[in-house]
């Protein structure tokens, strides 16, 4: 049976505003690497999917413009970064 996903109720999911993204298909040589917005002023969130390594799963975490990955293996990973935030 197929059911409506519960929301988190501690969800920041209200007060974003109009938001703009940036979808970025990126290979990264280690993990670390970084990508630098260039549309965005300001950045929200962003996620990361990859599409190399099973099971192999990625953090990211930004200041400013920049955006940073984070993951395990110690080979190169190829894979989607989805950038949210404020032109």
């Amino acid at each position: 049976m197929v059911s409506k996903v519960t929301v988190n109720e501690n969800a920041n999911i209200d007060d974003s505003g109009i938001m703009n993204v940036e979808f970025v298909p990126f290979t990264t040589t280690a993990t670390g690497d970084y990508y630098d917005c260039k549309k965005l002023r300001e950045v929200e969130n962003a996620f990361a999917c990859q599409e190399t390594i099973d099971g192999e799963e990625i953090q990211c975490s930004w200041s400013g413009t920049r955006v940073t990955l984070t993951f395990e293996s110690k080979t190169a990973v190829t894979g989607y970064l989805l950038v949210i935030g404020r032109m």
